[in-house]
């Protein structure tokens, strides 16, 4: 979807439905499978994916403990399924514009860098990730238990320093507060119709189906 602001429309309809019940959730995996992509971008880079490891433990808490598992799961899992998309989907300086526009240049500004900075953060920590492996692979050295520490210490590290980087160039350039974007969105006929069923959907899972045919009878 090009128009962030018509993609944040659905994501936000979207997660709700899928959260209110498995019905919902059943809906907006279809609109997952149909509408968005999601499928092919996960087969591009499937890292975001480890987003579904704290689901898993506390599904399978939940399991241990005799409750209802499999409903948390399935609607947890399509939100999850779901923000993934949006992460993957969304282009940087993208959440500035929607922010800026929604908010206005005080507020939105501010917001809008804050996360943006969070965005590029979670970018840099994929790449560092990518190149990390590549490098294990040419030294033929198997990524186990004893080199995830090192790991993550390393990426720990450079996401401190990248930050400090950041606050420093913010300092040097004399941000105080507020800023001014120009959004410009370019939404197209899929956004519109990706969008549209959302909105249906959302409308659809909420509507009082059962008492409407009721009352016909």
């Amino acid at each position: 979807m090009q128009d962030p602001r018509l993609r944040l429309l659905a994501v936000v309809a979207l997660s709700i439905t899928a959260f209110s019940g498995l019905l919902g959730a059943m809906l907006a995996f279809i609109w997952y499978l149909a509408c968005s992509g999601g499928p092919a971008m996960l087969r591009r880079s499937w890292w975001p994916l480890v987003a579904f490891v704290p689901l898993l433990l506390v599904t399978a808490a939940l399991w241990l403990t005799g409750i209802d598992w499999f409903s948390y799961f399935a609607r947890l899992g399509v939100v999850v399924l779901i923000a993934i998309f949006a992460y993957q989907d969304q282009k940087p300086g993208e959440f500035i514009q929607v922010c800026a526009w929604a908010l206005g240049p005080r507020l939105g500004f501010d917001l809008g860098i804050a996360g943006e900075m969070g965005f590029s953060s979670i970018r840099y920590l994929e790449g560092e990730v990518r190149r990390v492996r590549q490098a294990y692979q040419l030294k033929k050295i198997r990524v186990g238990v004893r080199s995830l520490l090192p790991i993550s210490t390393g990426l720990v590290f450079g996401i401190i320093r990248r930050a400090e980087d950041q606050a420093d160039l913010l300092l040097a350039r004399g941000y105080d507060r507020g800023g001014t974007a120009c959004p410009g969105f370019i939404p197209t006929g899929r956004d519109y119709l990706s969008s549209g069923i959302a909105v249906f959907l959302f409308i659809l899972c909420f509507l009082p189906v059962r008492e409407f045919f009721i009352l016909i009878q």
